[in-house]
């Protein structure tokens, strides 16, 4: 009897060790980003850059969202899409959109340059599709815009900000 009550708190003072050594291993991260908008149409754009900070590296993001209108608020919803970040030569870091906002904040008037803040929440992060960690996805995108034989024609878009990564 006394071996079975040895056991049992030996099986549960590993449980609670584990547990709290789980909880604090859990890091926050806030890298700069930046880079540029490779491909767009009304309810996705794709982008791709560098992080620099703890997690430097290179990232992609495919932002789904809900048509855009110009004259609400918020222009667009966030509805799906994926991150990833390979961190150093052999770490991936991947996690999904599950919500957040698109928001024109310059709407580019006589042609000029456009502006939008583009908020993502991102879930299920860590590495290599096993997470269950959070994040911000948080960016200024700029379309580049010029004036030609009286159209208007976005000829490139950047973006710069910040992600915030907790796994």
């Amino acid at each position: 009897m006394h071996r079975r009550q040895g056991l049992l708190i030996l099986a549960l003072a590993v449980f609670v060790l584990c547990s709290a050594e789980s909880a604090a291993a859990a890091q926050s991260y806030a890298d700069a980003i930046s880079g540029h908008e490779y491909f767009f149409t009304s309810t996705d754009g794709k982008f791709a850059g560098g992080a620099s900070g703890r997690l430097a590296g290179r990232w992609n993001a495919d932002v789904q969202h809900t048509p855009l209108c110009g004259s609400c608020t918020p222009t667009g919803m966030i509805t799906g899409g994926s991150f990833h970040l390979l961190h150093g030569v052999s770490t991936i870091i991947t996690g999904g959109f599950t919500g957040g906002s698109v928001q024109v904040t310059n709407p580019g008037a006589g042609c000029t340059n456009q502006t939008f803040a583009v908020k993502g929440v991102l879930g299920s992060v860590g590495p290599w599709y096993s997470g269950n960690g959070s994040g911000l996805f948080s960016v200024t995108l700029t379309h580049y815009r010029v004036s030609i034989l009286g159209s208007c024609i976005t000829y490139a878009a950047s973006v710069a900000g910040t992600l915030t990564l907790t796994y």
